[in-house]
């Protein structure tokens, strides 16, 4: 009896088993199924019962319980899908909104959406709960997913639209082996530890954003496009970005007012402006990264104690910029092949506030250990009474006395010798090519560079703000700025320089009593000596052939140009603008289009020069005014002397020969001899009797001479 009635209770709990397992609902739009619409489905479901969706469009739907939701093929949701209960499963599944609300929302924890398409026109995903899962699915939104809960994950999904995955307050998140082709990736907004790794992004506007965030890991991601910054840092701390390679677009990676970030073995190639950029970055670590072809490998602008190492930058325009920076420690870097493989300057003004003086954005920690084309950078900082290396690769002098410098050769570099707020150094028979500037000289004094040469360089040999200091027997060639070039500077002095072929020969700006003696300056673009803004300058002895301008003054007052030499230009032999009190003596320039071109000057003395055999005057003078006396015009195709618009100025003792279509014209009240005594000019179309004669020579339009001489310097 016993054992008969055992069945009928092990059958009953048999069927109390069946009772309690999950069900399959289906959902089918022709009324087939156990449900028309999803609402229906889900509320006759049980927790871990599954809904089937066949073939048809329907409406969204709040999921209040923990279910399966698969689709089949060509089954879509028009609405939105709200899950507030956890552990749901939605897999297979098209959900679409056209309105301002999300497509789907997960209120809830521990759910997964598996292999869906979401498409929404403002928002695609907003996940609220913890430890959710995106996995294998497409988003094609204006926003696809956006994070306010902790702890999930977005998995080997496709994002398209404006911004891919948006991250606001949140930590803990993954995003991995992802597609995000949107114009924005990945932003990550006041929050930590989360995890972005071995995605693609391909965008036009930033890859991945940290905004206010810190102790996130990005590592591994490809990022292409035309991105303004493939990765940007902005505000943050902590980070770690390792492992990441960025092609095209502005800028690698940017750390913008950040600190303390981990930069190693990312590589960052062909980007417009910088591999990696700092920008008020401090404590950052860069490590091992490959900067390839890039604007700047890496550059560093008003950013302080970082540390560069192990980098290797190659085929850049720049190697490593560090532009109003201070204190950072460069060390085992590579920079090789580069257009210019070091650069260190003050930057732009926004910087100042940085240090007490520019001279501490030159003060770095760089040792030999760093290596520009194979050879070691010498950076002396603080050093005093010795003899620098040969076999530099870029030599800085910064704050130091009494150093010497011989027998460098030095190319591809922002300045092969950078010299700053150092005194009595000495730099000989060296070479520089390729560079910005072959010597650069800032708050110099005290200083001489003897028989170097500088070929290819933006700017030859460049002195700003120094005094004291001398150019001999230098040599610059074929610069596209300027062979020499002095900028608020004093008392220099070029002596026996050559140049040729630059745009500029030798420039002289806003400085004062300088000298250039004896030097030559060829076949440049536009004038072989430039002085603007620069007082009481001398210039004697020099040649200037074949320029635009010989010699060219502006704004320049109370200098001297003594037996220079400034024949076969294009233009002028010797232009004078915008000053006075010049002093011309004795110069030849002949064979110019014009010999001698003044324009807008006063209280000028012109005396004894050979200004003949030019295209077009020998001197012609525009609302200008000064003596002009002992000249000799010979053979000027147009007219020995035009003055147009000129008043008190004092012609006399002049030799005026076989000029072109007149000897001279005036329109001004300007006087044509000094008095009966005295005299006025001899004129080759005016004969006359007597050394002066009585017999007036006219000047077309206005003036006469009214005491001209019968002989070629008569007066004498």
């Amino acid at each position: 009896m016993h054992s008969m009635m055992r069945y009928p209770i092990a059958l009953l709990l048999l069927l109390l088993m069946a009772s309690c397992q999950a069900r399959t609902l289906t959902l089918d739009a022709s009324g087939s199924g156990d449900a028309r619409t999803l609402s229906s489905a889900i509320s006759l479901a049980s927790p871990g019962d599954a809904i089937l969706i066949q073939p048809g469009n329907y409406g969204g739907a709040l999921v209040d319980r923990s279910v399966t939701i698969s689709g089949t093929p060509q089954a879509r949701l028009d609405g939105s899908l709200v899950i507030s209960a956890p552990g749901c499963k939605i897999s297979d599944l098209v959900v679409q909104v056209s309105g301002k609300d999300p497509a789907i929302v997960l209120l809830s924890q521990d759910n997964l959406l598996v292999r869906c398409t979401v498409a929404g026109t403002t928002m695609g995903i907003r996940a609220n709960g913890e430890n959710n899962t995106v996995l294998e699915s497409r988003i094609d939104s204006a926003l696809g997913l956006e994070f306010f809960g902790a702890k999930s994950r977005v998995l080997n999904s496709t994002f398209r639209g404006d911004v891919g995955i948006s991250m606001n307050g949140t930590s803990e998140n993954t995003v991995k082996g992802c597609q995000i082709l949107t114009g924005q990736g990945v932003l990550v907004e006041s929050s930590t530890k989360n995890r972005i790794e071995e995605n693609d992004f391909s965008g036009s506007g930033f890859g991945v954003v940290l905004t206010r965030s810190s102790g996130n890991e990005v590592f591994r991601n490809n990022l292409s496009g035309a991105y303004l910054s493939s990765i940007d840092v902005a505000d943050s701390s902590g980070n770690n970005l390792v492992g990441n390679r960025m092609t095209g677009g502005k800028l690698g990676i940017s750390l913008r007012r950040s600190s303390k970030n981990n930069l190693t073995e990312n590589v960052c190639q062909k980007m417009e402006r910088a591999g990696i950029y700092g920008d008020r970055a401090s404590g950052n670590h860069l490590a091992n990264n490959v900067l390839l072809e890039d604007g700047n490998g890496i550059l560093l602008s008003g950013s302080a104690e970082n540390l560069l190492q192990s980098n290797n930058a190659s085929r850049n325009t720049y190697g490593i910029s560090l532009r109003g920076s201070i204190d950072n420690v460069l060390r085992n870097n590579t920079l090789k092949a580069n257009a210019y493989n070091l650069r260190i300057d003050a930057g732009e003004s926004s910087s100042a506030s940085l240090a007490a003086s520019r001279h501490d954005f030159f003060v770095q920690d760089i040792d030999d250990s760093n290596l520009v084309d194979g050879r070691p950078i010498c950076y002396l900082v603080g050093k005093a009474n010795l003899a620098a290396p040969s076999d530099c690769g870029f030599l800085g002098i910064i704050s130091c006395q009494n150093i010497e410098v011989a027998n460098l050769t030095i190319s591809n570099s922002s300045a092969g010798v950078l010299a700053v707020n150092s005194t009595a150094c000495r730099i000989e028979n060296s070479s520089f090519s390729q560079a910005e500037r072959g010597v650069y000289l800032l708050d110099c004094t005290n200083w001489s560079v003897g028989s170097c040469r500088a070929a290819d360089c933006q700017t030859g040999f460049m002195a700003s703000e120094s005094a004291h200091g001398r150019f001999e027997k230098d040599y610059a060639l074929n610069c596209p700025g300027e062979g020499f070039r002095a900028d608020g500077a004093q008392n220099l002095t070029w002596e026996r320089c050559e140049e040729e072929a630059c745009a500029r020969g030798l420039a002289i700006h806003g400085s004062r009593l300088c000298i250039v003696e004896s030097c030559t300056t060829n076949g440049n673009e536009e004038a072989g000596i430039d002085l603007t803004s620069s007082h009481q300058c001398s210039l004697e002895g020099n040649e200037a052939f074949y320029n635009y301008r010989g010699i060219h003054l502006t704004g320049s007052n109370s200098c001297a140009l003594v037996n220079n030499n400034a024949s076969r230009n294009r233009r002028d032999g010797i232009s004078l603008e915008q000053l006075s009190d010049a002093r011309v003596e004795n110069n030849t320039a002949r064979g110019n289009a014009q010999g001698v071109f003044v324009q807008s000057s006063k209280k000028l003395a012109i005396e004894g020069n050979n200004l003949s055999e030019n295209s077009q005057y020998g001197l012609r003078m525009s609302s200008s005014g000064g003596n002009v006396t002992e000249n000799s015009f010979f053979k000027n195709q147009i007219a020995g002397a035009n003055l147009v618009d000129c008043t008190a100025s004092f012609l006399y003792h002049n030799i005026f020969r076989d000029n072109g279509i007149q000897n001279a014209a005036d329109n001004g009240a300007n006087r044509w001899d000094a008095g009966a005594a005295q005299g006025g000019n001899y004129w080759s179309d005016h004969k006359v009797s007597g050394n002066p004669s009585n017999v007036p020579r006219q000047i077309p339009s206005k003036g006469v001479d009214r005491y001209p001489f019968q002989d070629p310097g008569g007066w004498r």
